[in-house]
């Protein structure tokens, strides 16, 4: 990966480095399932079926989200989050008029707790942030980790349902 603007979406410093973000292709596939199942394969591990069935409710859940974001979001930014060159994770960001929402982020575990999602959504939120648009982001209620980084960057809560928890940033 090179500092090519036209591939290079955000670029921002981190800790641990340069955190790039580019758009997917269909190469990174893979990397996307693995993500998915770092993120979700918890989830699954506790349920007493095979390794096979397991891996194969992953594929049919990863098929399931990707077409449905997709579908939902036809006009956001499918990226995937670059670390030094390496893929680290996904940001998937949905722009309309008056609101930017953070459809989806993930990074890979060894690199969560490292504070390289709070270095990218804060990048993220300078655009909206320029054009006085307010950004969502949904969280599942139990997912307390992602509730601290979104109450970092300034996020409250705007509603919530016995799942998700949809969270509201408004420009200063």
């Amino acid at each position: 990966m090179t500092d090519d603007p036209a591939t290079t979406v955000l670029a921002v410093v981190a800790g641990p480095g340069i955190i790039r973000t580019r758009p997917e292709t269909a190469a990174d596939e893979a990397f996307l399932f693995a993500l998915f199942e770092s993120v979700k394969g918890a989830e699954l591990a506790a349920m007493p079926i095979g390794v096979a069935m397991r891996r194969q409710l992953l594929a049919m859940q990863f098929r399931a989200m990707s077409t449905g974001y997709r579908s939902a979001f036809p006009a956001a930014r499918f990226l995937i989050v670059l670390l030094n060159d390496a893929p680290v994770g996904r940001l998937i960001v949905n722009d309309d008029a008056d609101c930017t929402r953070i459809v989806y982020i993930a990074l890979l575990p060894e690199w969560r707790r490292h504070g390289l999602a709070t270095a990218l959504m804060t990048a993220v939120l300078d655009e909206p942030r320029k054009h006085g648009r307010r950004c969502e982001a949904t969280v599942t209620v139990d997912n307390f980790a992602s509730m601290r980084l979104w109450a970092r960057l300034g996020f409250m809560e705007r509603e919530r349902s016995l799942t998700d928890v949809i969270l509201e940033w408004l420009p200063r």
